[in-house]
């Protein structure tokens, strides 16, 4: 993480060092940069744009209008930083695109530079790094423009290969980062020789040095070059010594240092590192710098044999967590603080595990979650369900914080007191608003910080009856606490995650291939054996509510096979939660059911191949048996027909494709029909600002994009959803379905849904085709259930001649361990 924050620093310095001449607009630029430092940053991003705007009329009327293409692009360079500071990621790329555009125009290397710089960390921040690797070889390019040894020219080359380290060392080739760094460390070497020792840039390019000899030693250190890393942090430190430097990153050092020795299991060392990097990071109140080396102190002491000693160490560090904001810094910064994250959750629960606090451990875990899903949020999706101005207080506030911790940035004293002091009075403000907006609405408040329940809380809201199981992976073990209304037990396995990654891939790729059950089976019982006969013996309620994590929200539990030749299913009622927290909400959505259904059947997606004509079939089943239904089909089966209608009806039916997202959660979808107002893509980040009374939404997707397996965040935003659009419980599938066997287990299920709970109505509607009793009309037109292969017509064939398709039965899991409920299940 050392060479992440160093470059981060870096970027910082260099701006304020740069000297290049200033254009006549570039005074007012610059007094508006003073409003986001005030945490005013829409104020200053007006101002920028209007800036802008009015160079560029000037430039188009003016007979000499380079001075004005220079202004304008200079306005939009700043608006582009301002944006993308207070955590408006779109507005920073159109800022910075607009200031390439003008800067091309000026034929200026410098201004072009600067825009591509905006470029670069503007698509950082939405992780696009394939766009932010264009635009660095861009740079390259552009910077050969520049005569060769001027001070422009080694500035920007030490810019550049500084950034191009951080695309190695984010893709793990940490040998050609160090040399990246080094060449960075030269061009600022050359920069340093030029200026005489009064120079007001001395400071700077001295500063640099020391940036990038942290960089090389972290890049070696990664390398596993132990040796040459100390070598780079001892010789920052001895320049810093040299040159009586005022450095306010020594904890940077300090923390590369202690790596190394932990690297080497010198824990002493380490140890002794650690605390001077947490003392200075408490002394110059820099909230992630505490995060780091608190974790990392607590690691030390855990690996000691001192696991209780860890705990107040994993306990601050969890604390720095909880009141920063992923978004709101630049994406190296949120790189390291994602990697940070989950190791400092996990070794919170084991820590605490071993030191005998099995209750606490639980509310960790269940911290885990709700902060791992507020990142998969961050700032990117509106919660329009916030009334009375509350939403848009938020994001002032927000913007207001994030200003002034771009204003700290490398601000010593004694300006740097007066700006951590407003940030303090900004951040209590915030959490005066977080306040309010729990009394106002809980659920709204869950999603902006991390307020998870407690074990009691979660076993007060079980009911009688029902077992809960939560599992939560830590490299080594699985970690299950088994929670009942007026109990609980934990229980570690001792199953690593890359085991048990492999064996959940297993059983999905057999699960797709029907020729494979018996490798299937293998997989299925191993599974059951690993993760459910611990367990198990625990179990008094008679219905399970299972809590997965990371890889096993892609795990079919209920279909994981005994040694007695059944299915989890034949003995419970399954359904799911991906956070226990998640009670409160559902339980208070419960509503007493209804007959008016809206179904969306084969929406015309204008590609024959998506058509799913059985899907067609599958809603007018639900029509059939709900008659106060509205039912939807082809080009009536629009997106905007979903938003609109979706508030007055009981329940809603999507019998379409869908798209899910490891990379951008947010961006997953269901596929509808589009139309003048619409896309057809009803995307994640929508739902959650939608209104719906339903009792019940059910995704009968048949193509789910499920191929790699990840953390599950794209199955749990889809989810959770429309949960907080108001349903309490989602019917939703695993991987791609068949969509004739989906018809007939929907047809079940819904006449099923009439006279029992909607988790026995599932049930039963699986157990159906675990029998081969589905609907058999439906099944024959597609082949399946012993008369031909999935999706195949068995052919007449000579008796002479090999056999036809394989006949293949409803009661493989494929047809019917793929739905899931999530939520409630009454």
């Amino acid at each position: 993480m050392i060479g992440l924050a160093a470059s981060t620093i870096f970027v910082f310095l260099f701006v304020s060092g740069c000297t290049v001449e200033q254009p006549r607009f570039e005074t007012t630029a610059i007094s508006s940069w003073g409003a986001v430092s005030r945490g005013e940053p829409r104020e200053a991003l007006a101002a920028y744009e209007s800036q802008a705007l009015e160079a560029e009329k000037s430039a188009l009327s003016s007979m000499f209008p380079q001075q004005y293409w220079e202004a304008a692009a200079l306005a939009y360079k700043y608006a582009a930083r301002a944006a993308r500071n207070s955590g408006q990621l779109q507005k920073a790329i159109d800022y910075a695109e607009k200031a390439l555009e003008t800067a091309e125009k000026t034929k200026e290397p410098r201004y072009m530079l600067n825009a591509i710089q905006e470029l670069i960390w503007a698509y950082r921040s939405v992780r696009n790094f394939e766009k932010s690797s264009e635009y660095l070889q861009k740079g390259f390019e552009i910077i050969k423009q520049i005569p060769i040894n001027t001070n422009n020219r080694v500035n920007w080359e030490s810019l550049l290969y500084d950034l191009q380290g951080q695309d190695l060392m984010r893709r793990r080739e940490y040998l050609k980062a160090a040399d990246a760094y080094q060449q960075a460390l030269y061009a600022n070497q050359n920069w340093l020789s030029r200026l005489r020792p009064t120079d007001r840039d001395v400071q700077v390019a001295r500063t640099n040095m020391i940036i990038f000899m942290a960089s090389i030693g972290t890049a070696y250190r990664r390398a596993k070059r132990v040796d040459q890393a100390l070598e780079q942090y001892q010789g920052a430190f001895n320049l810093i010594k040299e040159w009586s430097l005022k450095y306010p990153y020594e904890n940077v050092l300090y923390e590369g240092i202690g790596e190394v020795y932990i690297q080497q299991r010198n824990f002493p060392e380490a140890l002794e590192n650690y605390q001077k990097a947490l003392a200075l990071a408490e002394s110059q109140r820099r909230p992630d710098a505490v995060r780091i080396a608190s974790a990392r102190l607590a690691y030390i002491l855990r690996e000691t044999g001192k696991p209780g000693e860890a705990v107040p160490h994993y306990q601050k560090a969890v604390q720095q967590i909880e009141s920063i904001r992923s978004l709101l810094g630049s994406e190296e910064y949120r790189q390291s603080y994602f990697e940070g994250v989950v190791g400092t959750y996990s070794g919170a629960i084991v820590a605490l595990l071993a030191s005998g606090k099995w209750e606490e451990a639980f509310n960790y875990s269940e911290k885990a979650r709700s902060r791992a899903f507020l990142d998969v949020l961050g700032s990117k999706v509106q919660l329009s369900r916030v009334k009375s101005g509350l939403l848009e207080e938020e994001r002032s506030l927000q913007e207001r914080i994030s200003a002034l911790k771009a204003k700290l940035g490398g601000e010593e004293e004694p300006q740097g007191a007066d700006v951590r002091k407003e940030l303090r009075e900004a951040e209590r403000a915030y959490n005066v608003f977080l306040a309010r907006l729990r009394k106002a609405d809980k659920e709204q408040a869950s999603l902006m910080t991390v307020k998870p329940l407690t074990l009691k809380e979660v076993q007060d809201l079980i009911d009688p009856g029902t077992t809960l199981v939560s599992y939560f992976i830590t490299g080594r073990n699985i970690r299950v606490w088994i929670v009942e209304k007026d109990r609980f037990q934990y229980l570690p396995i001792r199953l690593r995650k890359e085991k048990l990654f492999g064996l959940v891939k297993s059983l999905r790729e057999s699960m797709f291939s029907l020729g494979e059950r018996e490798r299937l089976n293998i997989a299925s019982k191993y599974l059951y054996r690993n993760l459910l006969e611990p367990v198990l013996p625990h179990v008094k309620g008679k219905e399970l509510i299972i809590v997965p994590h990371d890889v096993l929200h892609y795990l079919p539990f209920h279909a994981l096979l005994s040694p007695d030749g059944r299915y989890l299913i034949e003995k419970y009622p399954i359904y799911y939660l991906s956070s226990a927290s998640l009670l409160q909400f559902v339980k208070d959505k419960r509503r007493a059911k209804g007959e008016k259904v809206l179904a969306f059947g084969n929406p015309d997606l204008g590609d024959p191949n998506k058509d799913l004509k059985f899907a067609e079939l599958e809603a007018q089943g639900v029509k059939d048996l709900y008659p106060q239904s509205t039912l939807l089909v082809r080009k009536e089966a629009t997106e905007e027909k979903s938003k609109a209608l979706s508030p007055g009806h009981d329940i809603i039916h999507f019998a379409t494709h869908a798209e899910l997202s490891e990379r951008d959660p947010l961006s997953s979808a269901i596929l509808l029909a589009r139309d003048d107002k619409e896309d057809g893509r009803l995307e994640v980040r929508e739902i959650f600002g939608m209104d719906l009374q339903a009792n019940l939404v059910v995704l009968s997707a048949c193509e789910t994009g499920l191929g790699k397996l990840s953390s599950g965040d794209e199955l749990v935003g889809l989810t959770r959803a429309f949960i907080y659009a108001g349903t309490p419980s989602v019917v939703a599938s695993l991987w791609k379905v068949e969509d004739s066997s989906t018809a007939a287990l929907m047809a079940s299920f819904y006449k099923n849904l009439k006279t029992m709970t909607k988790v026995e109505a599932l049930r039963q509607a699986q157990l159906q085709l675990i029998r081969g009793e589905g609907s058999s009309d439906l099944l024959a037109r597609r082949g399946v259930g012993g008369i031909g292969r999935l999706g195949e017509v068995p052919e007449t064939k000579p008796q002479s001649s090999t056999p036809g398709p394989v006949s293949v039965s409803t009661s493989h899991p494929y047809f019917w361990a793929p739905f899931i409920l999530v939520g409630d299940g009454k």
